[in-house]
């Protein structure tokens, strides 16, 4: 169960990704269950065991939790104070993580987990990097009724009361958590997706960092603003 706490904060508009998914370069790869890259993979997650902890391997820890922008108007299952995996997943399986909400207007609203954050699975430490670099991409499978944004978090964009290296700043084009990612566009039934490490991208609007793999602290799915949503992934994994 997860204990800890800055997580379960809304994010207050003008962080995470205040400049909207407007402007975000690439595109996962999509296809059937069979449309995987060749090599080695690690799972980070399959929801299977119905808890909201990634699996504790590789290095690994975390949980996932769902985020928004605090619009009075908006709504969310599963809402910012806790996750619950949702019945029925990719194939047949038990469970997925998912989320549906409406009503956000600032920058919109999301899900996503920690890759190394001993206080989500009841140890004591701080919210670190993972080192990433000896994989190549990322992938799940999804569903979905609207595009959303596939993100990897890396400490240069996260702001230093987070954990990052970025010093928040009101000054245009210097804000933090612009982060790197690429469009997702899903379909009602579940389909495989890769994104590649070289295709991510930030959204132009923030402090311009390069996309380090070593230092990877979450991987995030969000929905843009004004968009009535329900999206759930499954088998999320790093691939080499």
């Amino acid at each position: 169960m997860r204990t800890d706490s800055w997580r379960f904060l809304i994010m207050t508009a003008g962080s995470l990704v205040a400049g909207g998914l407007a402007g975000c370069a690439g595109g996962g790869s999509g296809g059937d269950d069979d449309d995987e890259p060749p090599g080695p993979s690690e799972l980070i997650d399959d929801l299977e065991d119905g808890d909201d902890a990634i699996d504790e391997a590789g290095g690994r820890m975390g949980g996932w939790y769902t985020f928004n922008d605090a619009s009075t108007t908006g709504s969310q299952i599963p809402p910012a104070s806790g996750f619950t995996p949702t019945t029925g997943g990719a194939g047949g399986s038990a469970f997925s993580a998912s989320t549906s909400g409406t009503g956000f207007t600032v920058w919109g609203a999301g899900m996503g987990f920690d890759l190394n954050n001993p206080a989500a699975v009841g140890l004591t430490g701080p919210r670190a990097a993972y080192d990433a670099s000896r994989f190549a991409s990322i992938g799940f499978k999804a569903r979905g009724n609207v595009p959303f944004r596939v993100s990897l978090e890396v400490t240069g964009v996260t702001p230093s009361d987070r954990g990052g290296t970025c010093t928040p700043s009101t000054v245009e084009g210097e804000e933090c958590d612009d982060l790197h990612g690429t469009m997702i566009d899903p379909t009602s039934e579940w389909q495989h997706y890769v994104v590649r490490f070289e295709q991510i991208r930030q959204g132009g609007w923030g402090r311009a960092v390069p996309f380090a793999a070593t230092d990877v602290t979450a991987v995030l799915f969000q929905a843009d603003k004004d968009l009535s949503f329900d999206v759930a992934v499954d088998d999320v994994r790093f691939y080499e």
